[in-house]
């Protein structure tokens, strides 16, 4: 580990310990800017209970890339008549070319 490495941990380190010696302080001060009355407020106006846990839901079933990828591997178009194949054979079903 080169020097360089050492002291970014010694001041990431000394940061977070600053950070959380001072979590009330910093609680009280965005408390005084109405962040959490507005936060509150948000939250009790337009976010329910079911919103959050259907977001939260979908955010885990969904990966991103791997879901894009299984949507289109399942549901692929053949480049010479534009069928569309719902299985993950190599040969179009409709005019048999090979799908890639």
């Amino acid at each position: 580990m080169s020097p360089r490495h050492k002291k970014i941990i010694v001041l990431a380190t000394l940061a977070i310990v600053l950070l959380l010696a001072n979590t009330r302080t910093i609680a009280c001060w965005i408390d005084r800017q109405g962040l959490i009355a507005w936060a509150q407020q948000i939250r009790t106006e337009y976010i329910t209970g079911t919103a959050i846990t259907v977001i939260l839901a979908m955010f885990y079933l969904l990966d991103g890339k791997e879901a894009m990828r299984r949507c289109s591997d399942f549901l692929r178009r053949c480049p010479v008549c534009d069928h569309t194949m719902s299985h993950t054979g190599r040969y179009c079903a409709a005019c048999g070319s090979r799908v890639a």
